[in-house]
């Protein structure tokens, strides 16, 4: 399960700006399409980070786009750039003049679609070069090798990292050892390097560099200082809007409180992303889905607004192939290779039933499945991956036996009771009065909580109107007959009828399909009769 934290250590306090020192670090130790990566854990070195004072953004098991994620702190507007140390542990793959960080979801990338799989190395290094004193990115992994496409290889290509960053790498094991060990003040670069024959510092690296230097510490904040920090650090971990305005209610003008509203906001717009995706999904048309990349090219469905963008936009015609010389031999189409995702779903054996189950769980989460006929077609398979992501699953578009029982107490959850809707229906119908609207309620709800309350409205109402008869039997003769003339008659004799808006409605219909009378009618008739 993949997983994103951010940790701000930066004490903010009145006064000049100092610089900000900070670190990212990322272990991707288990890939969707490659070999497990063994010793990947970096928590020791995060930690060190943190104690360290730097903001720390830390991550495990990462797909692409949360990787990206995570390196993006590191464009955040800095006055006074401090240190900057990177750790990625994980897949490499290089090819042409750059190498790649590969995102847990990576599926055999080629040379071309490298950059949609993984993050360049030369773009991390280019966000690392103004930092002050210096910057180090640790780069670490094992000769296991991902599949790939043309163009690629594995491992961790040539470098050439700019003036003031220095490049290590090693096996996981030794470059999570070596990050935390060059934030113990006065530490240099070669010390730590010189200290591990497994460690390797690229070509250009500066062996005197020291990230953090030697000196006495500060002490230790107490009192409401240590309180307001415990409290920004339960509301980091828990990552929920709730915890954020929890912290800013206690502590409005807090160390952190920037930070929160800053968060708060990120949510919000990942709730408004989650709706006009919902929006589309339900109109499920090429504009609807043009407009939602639009607004949110980078948003957490669009992927899946791609895909169904392709599937709805009609294939171009291919070009006529000239006729061969020499008679061909015939293509054997190789069978379809069935995905590990997909074989652990049809394990499961769902029956129609509980496909039709899923389905209405989807649309309940707020996840549209199109319709819920027990079939999984794309927009049920898009749907799914929706709710995967959402959840933190890997995103493979198929079920597990416990992702299935996860959504079913989600959608218990949400789903109202019969008596919260019978009390809604309530006051969408028969809480507004009116004979229509009493019907209505008994219609769905015959022994419902106020059945009582609409039946005695409605009999008070018949003994209010003995008009009520006549209006209905001439309702009745108008649908019998069914033309204009019926209608129109109807409205005359009771224009604000309870069938009055169906009349015109019906009338107007029938006049747009020229059915006046028996034969076709000129506009100047059509006209009349709109405005009679």
């Amino acid at each position: 399960m993949r997983h994103l934290s951010l940790f701000l250590a930066a004490l903010l306090v009145a006064g000049p700006a100092l610089a900000e020192n900070r670190g990212v670090v990322i272990a991707n130790a288990r890939y969707q399409n490659a070999p497990d990566l063994a010793d990947a854990d970096a928590g020791a070195a995060a930690a060190a980070m943190r104690a360290a004072g730097f903001r720390t953004v830390t991550g495990a098991d990462l797909v692409v786009r949360d990787v990206r994620q995570a390196v993006a702190d590191l464009l955040r507007p800095d006055d006074s750039p401090g240190a900057r140390i990177v750790l990625l542990n994980g897949r490499f793959l290089h090819g042409g003049n750059d190498s790649w960080y590969m995102g847990t979801d990576a599926d055999k990338p080629d040379l071309v679609g490298a950059g949609a799989q993984g993050v360049p190395l030369s773009m991390v290094l280019d966000l690392m070069k103004e930092a002050r004193p210096g910057a180090v990115l640790l780069l670490g992994s094992d000769e296991a090798e991902m599949e790939h496409a043309t163009g690629l290889e594995n491992g961790i290509g040539p470098l050439t990292p700019p003036e003031g960053v220095t490049v290590i790498s090693g096996p996981p094991a030794a470059t999570s050892a070596a990050a935390a060990a060059l934030l113990e003040p006065g530490t240099s670069v070669g010390t730590v390097v010189g200290a591990d024959d497994r460690l390797v510092m690229a070509e250009g690296g500066d062996a005197q560099l020291v990230l953090v230097a030697a000196g006495p510490q500060a002490d230790a904040p107490a009192g409401p200082l240590e309180a307001d920090r415990d409290l920004w650090a339960q509301a980091a971990a828990e990552d929920t809007a709730a915890a954020y305005r929890g912290y800013l209610d206690r502590y409005p003008g807090g160390l952190y409180s920037a930070a929160a509203k800053a968060r708060l906001d990120a949510l919000g717009a990942a709730q408004a992303d989650r709706d006009l995706w919902a929006e589309a999904a339900a109109a499920n048309t090429v504009a609807a889905y043009q407009d939602y990349l639009a607004r949110y090219p980078q948003g957490e469905f669009a992927q899946a607004a791609q895909n169904r963008l392709a599937e709805l936009r009609p294939a171009p015609a291919p070009a006529p192939a000239p006729a061969p010389e020499i008679q061909q031999p015939r293509q054997v189409t190789p069978p379809r290779q069935v995905s590990q995702a997909e074989l652990t779903e049809n394990r499961l054996n769902l029956s129609r039933g509980d496909r039709v189950a899923i389905q209405r769980r989807l649309n309940t989460l707020g996840y549209s499945t199109g319709g819920a006929d027990g079939i999984f077609g794309s927009r049920s398979r898009s749907a799914i991956r929706g709710w995967q992501q959402r959840n933190g699953y890997a995103v493979t578009g198929y079920l597990t036996g416990p992702q299935v029982d996860a959504m079913r107490a989600q959608a218990n959850a949400a789903a109202p009771s019969r008596d919260q809707q019978d009390r809604a229906y309530w006051q969408q119908t028969g809480a507004k009065g009116g004979v229509r609207n009493l019907r209505a309620y008994l219609d769905r709800y015959p022994d419902g909580i106020y059945a009582q309350t609409a039946r005695q409205r409605l009999a008070q109402a018949d003994r209010d109107n003995p008009r009520r008869d006549r209006e209905d039997q001439a309702w009745q003769r108008a649908r019998q007959v069914d033309t204009v003339q019926s209608y129109t008659q109807y409205l005359q004799n009771f224009p604000r009828g309870e069938h009055a808006e169906q009349a015109r409605q019906r009338r107007n219909r029938l006049i747009n399909q020229g059915q006046i009378g028996n034969g076709v009618i000129g506009l100047d008739t059509i006209i009349r009769e709109l405005v009679k």
